[in-house]
């Protein structure tokens, strides 16, 4: 009986300690344009470029629209509409696609109305995700995403956001895009919960071979 007990002992330790090891995020992409000077009518910003004959504005204090990136966005961001040009209506995705391992990733960003008085369309692609983003103008909340678990299937993935209105100037605004993966990392109090449980196990045993 007491070998049975313990037996179930030695099993469950183990299990309890794993259950409480914490989740570390791993960035492996992370853009909030705030390096990236403000200009309109480009065809790159930070490590997205416009495709398709498309472009971008990034926009912030130093060109006086600032402004427009409100809410959970600041610093520099992008409007999605772009500025002159036959289209305007940016396209953008990852300069160099990322090469990724078969598995779950987290995505993040900040999509906002055009605080322009106008209601955009907005698509975003990464792996098996894809939505679209219909934001009025005054829509800080319905765009913003954090930590989106996104499968992927491996290699070359891709990243992008699709302006799908008309040739107008005015677009969604973008702001504060990351990627992560989280992987599970025993902390040193997991361990020693670990390693007190066996040698408390280890200790009965003994005892009860001596008595």
């Amino acid at each position: 009986m007491f070998s049975s007990r313990l037996k179930y002992f030695l099993a469950v330790v183990p299990f309890l300690a794993m259950t409480s090891v914490p989740m570390h995020a791993t960035t492996i992409l992370s853009e909030n344009f705030d390096e990236v000077p403000a200009a309109l009518g480009v065809t790159t910003a930070g490590v997205f470029s416009a495709i398709g004959g498309t472009n971008i504005d990034v926009v912030g204090a130093a060109d006086g629209f600032g402004y427009l990136c409100t809410g959970p966005e600041s610093g520099n961001c992008v409007d999605l509409g772009g500025s002159n040009g036959n289209d305007p209506v940016g396209n953008i995705d990852l300069t160099t696609s990322l090469t990724l391992a078969a598995g779950v990733y987290d995505l993040s960003f900040d999509l906002i109305g055009s605080q322009r008085g106008e209601t955009t369309s907005t698509t975003v692609d990464f792996g098996t995700y894809s939505q679209t983003f219909v934001l009025t103008s005054g829509d800080i909340t319905s765009g913003v995403v954090i930590n989106q678990a996104v499968t992927v299937t491996g290699g070359s993935t891709q990243l992008e956001f699709i302006d799908n209105g008309t040739p107008d100037n005015i677009g969604a605004l973008l702001d504060n895009v990351s990627i992560s993966t989280v992987s599970a990392v025993p902390e040193p109090s997991s361990l020693m919960l670990l390693g007190t449980g066996i040698l408390g196990a280890a200790a009965l045993m003994r005892r009860r071979l001596t008595a």
